[in-house]
């Protein structure tokens, strides 16, 4: 490929919207650890179709020709919640999938940064789909396995493209796995201050329960974004997120997989265990409907 015969366009109609969506699906076909995300939310995350996330933020994505074929994606986007938050002037990349050619991944993040720098901001963070508290960070690890709901999944190469732009890293994110044989071997000096302090403070545990189930979900948004200021990047859901997030979670949650914690009556703790939908999600190649959300 000759730098020439790269042409970077920006979505601006439904056509162009189609194409970047289905990049993805050509560019993974033959992966079998590649998990499609769910297209109606894909949608959403990309501001095709309203997401209450962009109530705040705005979002442009570009497309990377040869000649006819798209060779290549990338989304921009500025969260004016997040540089509210942390008093900042920082943009963002993410949806990102390339070829493996350092030519079309620099022009994708040329017309990214140029469209971030357009708008007066004067720095970029990235990957994030679209924000940290949806998708965010780069798999360079462990490509060996498909990867679990809700977590990143991309090519071996693309660290070598991004850092090949000039980007550095700015963070280590991990994700662990375990097994429910641990709880036997917990530290029992762990085990004793956990139950001394459920009983100093007469803490009350319980599952959700169905008569309360979209209480108790808010409950766990609001202590959600309450526990979490100070840690690196977060922003606060808006309201209208956590109402769209609670609506969502409602469908995903399974009451047994709780407990929620309170002192006197009130929600102070809350943990959800989730499935692991993606070998469904694969199953039914990202699609709800008309049949896919009846095996989801």
């Amino acid at each position: 490929m000759k730098p020439d015969s790269i042409r970077i366009v920006p979505v601006n109609d439904r056509k162009q919207q189609k194409a970047f969506m289905q990049f993805a699906w050509d560019h993974y076909r033959g992966d079998a650890n590649w998990v499609p995300p769910l297209r109606d939310n894909l949608k959403e995350l990309l501001n095709f179709k309203h997401h209450p996330f962009y109530d705040n933020a705005e979002i442009q994505c570009f497309l990377a020709y040869n000649g006819d074929k798209v060779v290549g994606r990338i989304a921009a986007v500025i969260d004016h919640g997040h540089n509210k938050q942390h008093n900042e002037k920082r943009g963002v990349f993410g949806f990102f999938e390339s070829v493996d050619q350092q030519i079309v991944a620099s022009a994708l993040l040329d017309a990214a940064t140029q469209w971030i720098k357009d708008k007066g901001m004067n720095c970029a963070r990235g990957p994030l789909c679209p924000a940290q508290n949806h998708e965010c960070g780069l798999l360079v690890e462990c490509f060996d396995r498909p990867p679990t709901f809700l977590m990143t999944y991309n090519k071996p190469y693309y660290e070598k493209l991004i850092t090949g732009y000039g980007f550095e890293k700015s963070q280590d994110l991990y994700s662990y796995v375990g097994h429910i044989d641990m709880l036997e071997t917990l530290d029992p000096k762990l085990v004793y201050i956990a139950n001394e302090a459920k009983k100093r403070f007469d803490i009350k545990t319980r599952r959700i329960e169905r008569n309360t189930f979209d209480e108790d979900v808010k409950h766990f948004l609001r202590i959600y974004n309450l526990a979490l200021p100070g840690t690196w990047g977060f922003v606060p859901l808006s309201d209208s997120e956590l109402t769209h997030m609670a609506k969502g979670l409602k469908h995903l949650i399974i009451p047994e997989m709780t407990t929620i914690a309170e002192v006197d009556g009130k929600v102070i703790g809350a943990v959800f265990g989730m499935l692991d939908y993606n070998p469904i999600i694969k199953k039914i190649d990202g699609r709800l409907f008309p049949f896919g959300f009846l095996k989801l």
